[in-house]
């Protein structure tokens, strides 16, 4: 029985505050939910990636190492999603933090993808956590409760982008200089 593990990441621009972890496994065609936490320093996320033996993470947070407004931002906004740009102050420094987790983990091999949570609900109409897991067939073993967390169910959307990027139910927005991935209705 062949396994895959992914992980959506909702990363907090500091490191004192919570950047949700949730990873979400795969066997054969079931998904579930396994872990759902808050991290907080960059070495603990990538710890937590290799020793959770994840392929492909979903980040929560624009992955540049020149934060400045970008033409894929732009797309967004015209699509009727509203993204904060790198620009902004607090989203500076977000940015470079994303860039050097991804840049630590694709040199470790691991897959990185940039989402925007709030975005992907848009695109398919749903506002609902539990109302997703049970559109896309999800498993849940972790508390529920948790979910209640913003921090955790941003992550838990950006691990089902990710799930969605290897089953190809994606949207992705894309220029030259990113693209953001953004859940689809499945089919």
């Amino acid at each position: 029985m062949a396994r895959t593990r992914v992980v959506g990441i909702d990363l907090a621009a500091k490191n004192n505050r919570c950047s949700g972890y949730a990873v979400i496994e795969i066997t054969n065609d079931y998904a579930t939910l396994i872990k759902l936490k808050c991290l907080y320093e960059d070495e603990e996320i990538i710890k937590e990636v290799i020793n959770d033996g994840i392929s492909l993470v979903a980040i929560d947070a624009p992955i540049t190492n020149n934060p400045i407004m970008r033409e894929v931002d732009r797309e967004m906004i015209r699509k009727g999603f509203r993204v904060f740009p790198p620009s902004f102050k607090w989203m500076r420094s977000l940015s470079l933090r994303a860039y050097s987790i991804y840049r630590k983990l694709i040199s470790l091999g691991i897959d990185v993808i940039e989402t925007h949570p709030r975005s992907s609900l848009l695109n398919i109409g749903i506002n609902d956590i539990d109302e997703l897991l049970r559109l896309f067939n999800i498993l849940v073993k972790v508390p529920r409760i948790n979910l209640k967390h913003k921090d955790l169910r941003d992550a838990t959307i950006s691990a089902l982008v990710a799930l969605c990027t290897l089953r190809k139910c994606i949207d992705v927005v894309s220029s030259y200089d990113g693209k953001i991935y953004l859940l689809r209705r499945p089919t």
